[in-house]
């Protein structure tokens, strides 16, 4: 058996090269990370000189004091942008549970209809131009017209929707007056969130249209328009007697 003896007194000691380090590279570190020094209070205790009237002495102090007023300056606008975002969100879910329980105590469905179409109603409720409810025409579904709902040619959904996605957020548009009537002068951007009443009835739409042209935007969530059109299936659902979309 070969046996390793690292004891022996003649062996040579193990040399173990020290890093060089030289001003140029201490230069070179600090032109990539700027911001070293100004995170390590205790070296920028050391490194910071006295104030001086002297032309040519660098006032760390007047430039960590303006750096640290610029950083608390924009926290103070991210801080605003927030309370901003978080009172139009609340704005915008108080009025969604405003008409959903609008829709809930419609007496009929010819009612219930009417306050989704009809400008005093669901318009009105969510600060809207328009708001409309649309379905692809059969024949189980040709008295629609009459009351209020929108029909759309088979397959019309899809064409509107871009395919099968459940919403369509779109700013800056110029409002389709076979969606919105009379008032599609007044739609500026539009919320399209698709219908799934029954699985015996053919797909639907709920149209929304902004007076802004950025009240609806691709970035937005959507989270409170599909409960509002969630509510509206039911709804319709629970009117027409219709069995539950599987």
């Amino acid at each position: 058996m070969i046996e390793f003896n690292n004891d022996r007194a003649d062996a040579a000691p193990i040399k173990r090269s020290t890093p060089s380090l030289d001003a140029s590279d201490v230069r070179a570190f600090l032109l990539l990370n700027p911001d070293f020094v100004l995170h390590d209070s205790e070296l920028l205790t050391q490194l910071m000189p006295k104030r001086d009237d002297g032309e040519n002495v660098v006032d760390m102090q007047s430039f960590v004091i303006t750096k640290l007023q610029r950083q608390v300056r924009t926290l103070r606008d991210i801080q605003t942008d927030l309370i901003e975002a978080s009172s139009l969100n609340s704005l915008a879910r108080e009025q969604v549970h405003a008409a959903a329980l609008s829709m809930l105590d419609a007496p009929s469905f010819d009612a219930l209809v009417e306050y989704i179409t009809l400008p005093d109603g669901l318009a009105r409720t969510l600060g809207l131009a328009s708001a409309t409810i649309c379905m692809e025409a059969t024949g189980n579904v040709s008295r629609a017209d009459t009351i209020g709902i929108r029909l759309l040619e088979r397959g019309g959904v899809a064409r509107m929707m871009g395919g099968t996605h459940d919403y369509r957020l779109v700013a800056n548009v110029q409002g389709s007056a076979g969606l919105y009537g009379d008032r599609a002068d007044e739609v500026r951007s539009e919320a399209l969130v698709r219908l799934e009443f029954s699985r015996v009835t053919p797909p639907g739409l709920l149209a929304l249209g902004g007076r802004d042209m950025d009240q609806f935007h691709p970035d937005q969530a959507a989270d409170l328009l599909e409960f509002l059109a969630r509510i509206v299936e039911r709804c319709v659902r629970l009117w027409l007697d219709l069995p539950p979309q599987l």
